[in-house]
């Protein structure tokens, strides 16, 4: 058969949709068992084996066609245009339709290469290159010697590497660089003659057919247990002897038929783009990964269903590579792509030697937008030091723990820092005073940082704009020597801006219309910054995808992973709670009169007021009762006094809205009397997001003459220094304060102070005020995570399938720690007994540790958001409520009772919601962490979940007055401030 060498572009055709079957088969198809659908699986692989030979035909059609590509070096342009905006699209349809994305998929978008996910590309395009040269090398050799070329070819690299079933020459799979030359190799042997016999039927046919029946054979005799993607064998694998030959035969099958019969129907290039457009999009991590974990077929079906949705699937893949190829040829067409295809072709093959001359003539024609990236990454950095500065000297390992473990928050802050200089630039259309503006912003922003980072161990947040109003008392509080120093940078920076732009030339963005579309682009990225936090939407699952890490409980330490910039952002998207229907002034009137009423009713059945009363709000670290765990059991019981002491007084189960965490957010409800489950799910943490903005924050500690707050360890978390000022706390103790800590001892190895000190400290306090009323907040520290072997000997047994083995001595650990709070309880008590003034004490623990089966939070809710809680008074032993499940927010109006106080109208409101509503809380079930709130449920007496439509009219309306004050107070127009504040008159 003579030969005549020609475009058939029907191979590349077949090619991808042989590439698109395998990746359908091999990512999106759970691979059927032998022993239970044996036709399904032989099928199966039978269809993924040899649909595994699509590279193959494109390596050997590429170097049969060798001859025939002239300057083949000036399409790399193209390849890599339609690499680029392929992964582009790729990002685009990920965020779309399955809200997905991560960085590393905009880096394989821009940087595919490199980023080595195209393997059989990189091989192929070198070989592509070089096509002309070997074609010219090997046409000039003999017959003879390319037979034996062909032979010793054939010899070393496919029945070698099959005799001996090892990897050869550096051949692994069939992107290798070797085997991909090595088909390229062949492709131009057969068009110079070689391999006449695979265009013979008689000898083709019977090879395709051993070849398929030896596939379905050895598969049958060993069993294949593993998928596609890891499958290797000597009959299996494309670059063995088997596949191989497969391969080179239907190609000639290919080669004979369509050259012959149908060559004017299917030269069409479209195809050629095609195959490369199939072959980029089946190696993009992002489309495998929806493939594999949102559309994966299993097997629970009938065949004929299993085979449809495998068909349906490969019909989509082929319609979405034909409609991108198809827009990617287009957008080549367009003049501004056009431009930069041309600018970077290479019209000679010898020009490839110039590529360093051309590397560094881009970068000098593109020094500014360089520049101004240095400037972003210079400034950025420099951020981010700041923020460590007050926890850790500077270091050169500090700056590369910054590049290690914050890349992806810092090329975000590099983005937003070069898109702010583009909205300057496009708007004053001048590139210094834009450059040097938003450099001299990053250096404000830098000193501020570090300013409020030093005094106060929080960034700068959205609620210090509110400052800018009273610059004239900041002034007065900062040195003398900042002030100047700023006015000197002011005007260096303003002289330097002008005298650049001066003798600059070509610093101009003359086009209107690219200004005004780069300006309106620009704000249409910084207007994300209102819905970072709003699930699925595109800036919420861009900055998820950089990574950024919302840590709002720790403001300070969100600077440090995120860059002051990031985390400014975050506190922007902050929507403190939904305006329930009907809020205006007059209904908020109208409450209040309505509870002023309840408030007298009540105080008719009470005896004492507040005047000679003393209040202390325990709350005991992560403190939870470790039998009431399910599935697992302790002896002997670590807590047999509070045991006990609950069946004497107010007691039961409190709804805790943390789990592992969230300590402040039981402080905030059980201080305020507000459910945290009436905030927006973006307002997890009240004290750092909502507090601070509050003109007024209203708490039970109104109500009392003496207010001290106690936290034996740092107060750096959750800003509880200006939080316990807002809430007026006269005294704040804890490690490092003014107001020094007198009892700091420790238990065993323990880091933290132990609760009989903080029992000491907290009964010392009560006996220095002799009169008037008093408050005080107790947050103890000794059960904090993490639980490390603090204490010596073991003395509990621990038994159940709670916890991990690999838990077992933390489990020990913190069941240890429990009984020395309940040893420490008894003593504090009896203190409390001796005290001859009313003591009331509201105990409660805020959350369970984190030491469970996080499967037990599937089967357990609310259970594992279940803590212990008691309300004692020294005076009165009498019960009024036992085994009552409660939330946090009710412990003011339970204190109350317990003293026989009378309320304020607020109060009543309270006590109504305490006792007329079930318990409320952030539903468990949806919020396994601490960062996000989930939404309201209502949970009865047996720890049941009660829908909203079930409760009464009554209590419907009491839910909705409660709402609607809480609204008021915190995100409203505060007309119940003073009212929520008022102190209780005696008569």
């Amino acid at each position: 058969m003579k030969l005549q060498i020609k475009k058939v572009s029907i191979i590349p055709l077949l090619a991808a949709l042989l590439i698109l079957l395998h990746y359908i088969l091999a990512n999106a198809v759970i691979p059927p068992a032998s022993d239970t659908m044996n036709t399904r699986y032989l099928g199966y692989w039978l269809l993924t084996i040899t649909s595994g030979i699509g590279t193959n035909l494109l390596a050997l059609y590429l170097g049969y066609t060798a001859t025939l590509t002239k300057h083949p070096w000036r399409r790399l342009p193209k390849i890599a245009f339609y690499l680029v905006l392929t992964g582009f699209i790729s990002v685009i349809w990920g965020i779309t339709f399955f809200q997905s994305f991560e960085t590393k998929d905009l880096w394989i978008a821009l940087f595919p290469i490199s980023y080595n996910n195209f393997p059989f590309a990189s091989s192929m395009l070198i070989w592509y290159v070089l096509g002309p040269i070997l074609h010219r090398s090997l046409a000039v050799l003999s017959s003879t010697i390319r037979h034996t070329l062909a032979f010793f070819l054939c010899w070393f690299v496919i029945i070698m590497p099959s005799i001996y079933a090892k990897s050869l020459w550096g051949i692994t799979d069939s992107s290798s660089f070797v085997w991909v030359g090595t088909l390229f190799i062949f492709g131009i042997l057969i068009s110079l003659g070689e391999f006449k016999w695979i265009f013979d039927y008689k000898k083709s046919i019977p090879i395709i057919l051993f070849s398929l029946l030896l596939i379905g054979t050895v598969a049958e005799l060993n069993i294949i247990t593993i998928g596609a993607n890891q499958l290797y064998g000597r009959f299996f694998s494309s670059h063995l002897i088997n596949i191989a030959v497969l391969s080179i035969v239907i190609f000639g099958i290919l080669i004979r038929v369509f050259t012959t019969h149908l060559l004017r129907l299917i030269n069409i290039s479209f195809f050629n783009w095609l195959a490369i457009v199939a072959y980029f999009i089946s190696c993009l991590p992002i489309v495998t990964n929806r493939l594999s974990n949102d559309l994966l077929i299993g097997l629970n079906m009938g065949v004929k269903k299993w085979l449809s949705l495998i068909l349906l699937y490969a019909v989509i893949m082929v319609i979405s590579v034909i409609l991108v190829t198809t827009v990617l040829m287009w957008l080549s067409r367009v003049r501004y792509f056009r431009a930069i295809i041309d600018r970077f072709t290479i019209l000679e093959f010898t020009d490839l030697v110039k590529a360093p001359q051309m590397l560094k003539k881009l970068l000098h024609e593109n020094w500014r937008i360089l520049l101004v990236i240095f400037c972003g990454l210079l400034f950025t950095v420099t951020q981010m030091i700041i923020t460590y500065l007050t926890i850790r000297r500077f270091s050169w390992a500090l700056i590369g723990d910054i590049f290690v473990n914050t890349t992806n928050q810092l090329i975000l802050n590099i983005i937003i820092f070069v898109f702010f200089f583009l909205l300057l630039f496009s708007i004053i259309n001048r590139f210094w005073p834009a450059l040097v503006f938003t450099s001299g912003v990053s250096i404000f922003i830098s000193i501020a940082e570090f300013l409020k980072i030093s005094l106060r161990d929080e960034p700068i947040l959205p609620a210090d704009l509110s400052m800018i109003t009273a610059l004239g008392e900041i002034t007065r509080m900062l040195n003398p020597f900042i002030i100047v120093a700023a006015a000197v940078i002011l005007v260096f920076l303003a002289v330097t801006s002008f005298v650049l732009q001066r003798h600059s030339k070509n610093m101009y963005h003359h086009s209107w219309r690219w200004r005004g579309i780069t300006a309106i682009l620009m704000l249409i990225f910084f207007s994300g910054s209102f819905w970072v936090n709003h699930k699925n939407s595109l800036p919420y699952i861009v900055f998820k995808g950089f990574g950024v890490n919302v840590q709002f409980f720790d403001q300070a330490n969100g600077a440090r992973i995120n860059g002051p910039i990031i985390q400014f952002i975050n506190n922007l998207d902050v929507t403190i709670m939904d305006k329930p229907a009907g809020y205006s002034k007059a209904r908020i009137q109208s409450i209040m009169k309505k509870y002023n009423q309840t408030a007298r009713s009540i105080n008719t059945t009470r005896s004492n007021d507040l005047d000679n009363q003393t209040m202390v709000f325990v709350l005991s670290e992560s403190f939870s009762d470790p039998n009431r765990v399910p599935e697992m059991k302790v002896s002997p019981n670590p807590m047999p006094y509070l045991t006990s002491l609950k069946q004497k007084t107010n007691s039961g189960l409190m709804l805790s809205s943390g789990y592992g965490g969230g300590t402040a957010n039981m402080e905030w409800q059980s201080l305020t009397g507000l459910s945290i489950s009436n905030l927006s799910p973006t307002l997890p943490t009240p004290y750092t997001q909502l507090v601070p903005q509050q003109k007024t924050a209203p708490a039970i500690t109104n109500l009392f003459d003496s207010k001290v707050a106690i936290h034996p360890y740092n107060a750096s978390l959750y800003n509880r220094k200006e939080v316990f000022k807002k809430f007026g706390f006269q005294k704040f103790y804890y490690q490092g304060s003014n107001d020094k800590l007198t009892y700091e001892k420790k238990l065993g190895k323990s880091p933290y102070i132990s609760d009989q000190s903080a029992y000491k400290e907290t009964i010392k306090q009560v006996k220095q005020v002799k009169s008037g009323s008093q408050f005080i907040q107790l947050s103890t520290m000794q059960n904090h995570m993490p639980y490390t072997n603090y204490y010596s000997g073991k003395k509990f047994k621990i038994t159940g399938t709670a916890f991990d083995v690999a838990n077992e001595d933390s489990v020990q650990t913190y069941v240890q720690g429990i009984a020395y709070t309940d040893k420490a309880l008894s003593k504090f008590i009896k203190s409390i007994d001796a005290i001859k003034k009313p003591v009331t004490v509201a105990w409660y623990g805020d959350h369970l540790a984190s030491l469970y089966q996080t499967s037990l939070m599937d089967k357990y809710p609310i259970q594992l958001h279940e803590t212990d809680y008691f309300i004692y008074n020294n005076q009165t032993h009498q019960l009024s409520y036992t085994n009552r499940l409660v939330s946090p927010y009710s412990f003011s109006a339970l204190a109350l009772a317990a003293s026989d106080s009378k309320v304020t109208p607020y109060y009543a409101l309270i006590t109504k919601v305490t006792d007329d509503l079930p318990a409320m809380t952030i539903n468990p079930a949806s919020t396994k962490v601490n960062s996000l709130n989930g939404s309201n449920i209502f949970v009865n007496q047996d720890g049941k979940e009660i829908k909203y439509e079930n409760l009464s009219k009554k209590q419907k309306q009491l839910y909705h007055d409660y709402q609607m004050i809480q609204y008021d107070l915190v995100a409203g127009n505060q007309y119940s401030a003073k009212w929520a504040e008022q102190k209780l008159k005696t008569e």
